[in-house]
């Protein structure tokens, strides 16, 4: 489904982050990432995701003491945008981290990563920053957790609303260098003949 069809429009229970801070650089893939389960149970049994982010693809492994390790890959096709959230670190909600995240068209278990900090300057930035090197949508999350487009697009250009024209220039309304006030062109081939001024008035 295509980001102007709101992608989804999944709804998400709010995850508290404890993954701590890290920023992968999208300017050079591929980037490796190591990210420490954020689902209660799968934290219980000590999941660590590993994976790498192509410019095309993700192939990542989920690795667990007790469960061992699962290995998949996605197409970036498969991913829906690059999303940005703001996740509480505590059940408080005393803290706040901004995370930058591909989002799956169809298994949430898939999303990763990329980013997590407290700067939110930098988690636009980074989230941009990705957006524009995998060529995917920007995504935003809502109170509720609903992801929305960040920007509209019509193919690959990107769609804002019309501007207020700022009317014409006054430069704009002088008639040509090539005519007087009469309107009728000046007779630059006479002058170049017999040296004399042209009939431009």
């Amino acid at each position: 489904m295509s980001a102007e069809e709101c992608v989804q429009q999944q709804k998400r229970r709010k995850r508290i982050w404890r993954s701590g801070e890290f920023d992968a650089d999208p300017f050079g893939l591929p980037q490796h990432v190591a990210i420490k389960a954020v689902n209660p149970v799968e934290r219980a049994f000590g999941f660590i995701r590993y994976a790498t982010v192509y410019a095309d693809a993700v192939t990542a492994y989920d690795s667990s003491p007790i469960l061992g390790r699962f290995e998949w890959s996605e197409k970036m096709s498969a991913y829906d945008g690059v999303a940005l959230r703001i996740l509480p670190c505590d059940r408080q909600a005393k803290k706040f981290v901004a995370i930058v995240e591909l989002s799956h068209r169809a298994n949430e278990a898939r999303n990763l990563v990329v980013y997590a900090g407290e700067d939110g300057v930098d988690a636009s930035a980074r989230w941009r920053a990705w957006g524009r090197v995998l060529r995917l949508p920007l995504l935003i999350e809502d109170r509720e957790g609903t992801l929305h487009p960040a920007e509209r697009r019509l193919g690959a250009l990107h769609v804002s609303d019309p501007q207020p024209h700022a009317g014409a220039n006054p430069l704009s309304a002088r008639r040509p260098l090539t005519f007087g006030q009469s309107g009728q062109p000046r007779l630059w081939a006479r002058r170049l003949v017999v040296g004399g001024r042209p009939l431009a008035y």
